[in-house]
């Protein structure tokens, strides 16, 4: 028969156990959680950038900072975001005259916009026209 002293070791064993895949877990979900966080904030920056970016390019006719935008959009993006970005900058390259990356821009706007609502919790503001 066990004693009482075997009962009490092998309890303490179990709920050692226990505790060390407890502390394995939870030290998993606390990495996790980290850089889902952090890529959550470098994706609102990258969108809150372009925003910005769009505003400032509107009143100086300029894309001085396109770069930067295209980095951040290809290391945070979305698909369809990606694809808008890479056909701005195909047509800036290729067909600077051409006016249609000023109509993707704006495209663009409105979907960083939508999307950086969305990211923060907020509803979808109505559509420019």
């Amino acid at each position: 028969m066990i004693d009482d002293s075997c009962i009490t070791l092998i309890s303490a064993i179990i709920a050692a156990f226990i505790v060390a895949v407890g502390w394995f877990v939870t030290g998993d979900l606390n990495r996790k959680h980290d850089i889902a966080t952090r890529r959550a904030d470098h994706r609102i920056s990258t969108l809150k950038n372009y925003v910005a970016f769009y505003i400032e390019a509107e009143k100086t006719k300029s894309l001085a900072g396109f770069n930067e935008i295209q980095v951040g959009f290809y290391l945070y993006g979305y698909t369809k975001e990606i694809e808008l970005v890479r056909k701005i900058a195909d047509i800036v390259t290729n067909e600077p005259a051409n006016p249609e990356w000023l109509a993707l821009m704006r495209e663009l706007n409105i979907l960083c916009r939508n999307n950086l609502r969305e990211e923060l919790g907020l509803e979808k503001v109505a559509e420019e026209t």
